[in-house]
């Protein structure tokens, strides 16, 4: 089974706004909802658990409105009976087959943090699932690049991949990488099999503008809008 953590749980401490960071508005969308929509069009996620905290009340609240999910812990355990816990988005894809979406309750106190705790908590159901870890803030990723991405892991050999972008793409477009490996940088974007423990990792590397735009302050968000205007549209 292939599940997708979209993490939404950080405190976003750099944005320096009171709204919640997936909240933030993109399109006439919250950023959030960009890729929620990204991974119900991908041709290989099953399932879709949105990560929550303490620190996104809000985005809790909205998910629970807008996508008329359920807040559950145990999902899996019932999985061969899903129609008791399982609630599908009524607003998403215009009422085509689509991935069920959860929530799923951590601290907060930090991605490492709360990676562990979910990866410690699905290893009890399975430890055999693919999880797609992918955080909210990419708006522009696509369904194409989520399905290279699972096919390229799907076609490896080891436990674990860490999609990469070169800093070369970041250096073109003037747009200021928040960490840089190697010249690579992070994406956010990340899978692991559910067991909590060190594996092995193979890197992709993808030299993709989309993959370069995460939203990290509002200068950020402004920046996106101008270059989406420009490159786009």
């Amino acid at each position: 089974m292939i599940i997708s953590i979209l993490m939404a749980g950080g405190k976003g401490t750099r944005l320096k706004t009171d709204v919640e960071k997936p909240l933030l508005r993109f399109q006439d969308k919250a950023l959030i909802d960009h890729v929620i929509q990204t991974l119900f069009k991908s041709k290989h996620i099953d399932e879709v658990i949105v990560a929550v905290s303490p620190n996104t009340p809000k985005t809790r609240e909205y998910l629970l409105d807008e996508y008329n999910t359920d807040f559950n812990y145990n999902f899996h355990r019932e999985r061969g009976n899903s129609d008791k816990i399982i609630k599908e988005c009524n607003n998403c894809m215009n009422g085509t087959k689509k991935p069920s979406l959860h929530i799923f309750n951590t601290s907060g106190l930090g991605y490492l943090e709360d990676l562990s705790y979910i990866l410690r908590t699905l290893e009890k159901y399975s430890d055999k699932d693919i999880l797609l870890f992918i955080n909210s803030d990419l708006p522009l990723i696509s369904s194409d690049t989520i399905d290279n991405v699972v096919e390229n892991y799907l076609n490896n050999n080891k436990e674990a991949l860490s999609l990469m972008v070169p800093i070369q793409i970041f250096e073109k477009y003037n747009i200021k990488p928040s960490i840089v490996i190697d010249d690579l940088v992070p994406s956010g974007l990340n899978i692991l099999i559910s067991k909590d423990v060190i594996q092995d990792e193979e890197r992709l590397i993808l030299y993709k503008l989309e993959l370069a735009f995460n939203i990290n302050t509002l200068d950020d968000l402004n920046f996106l809008n101008r270059y989406v205007k420009n490159f786009f549209l």
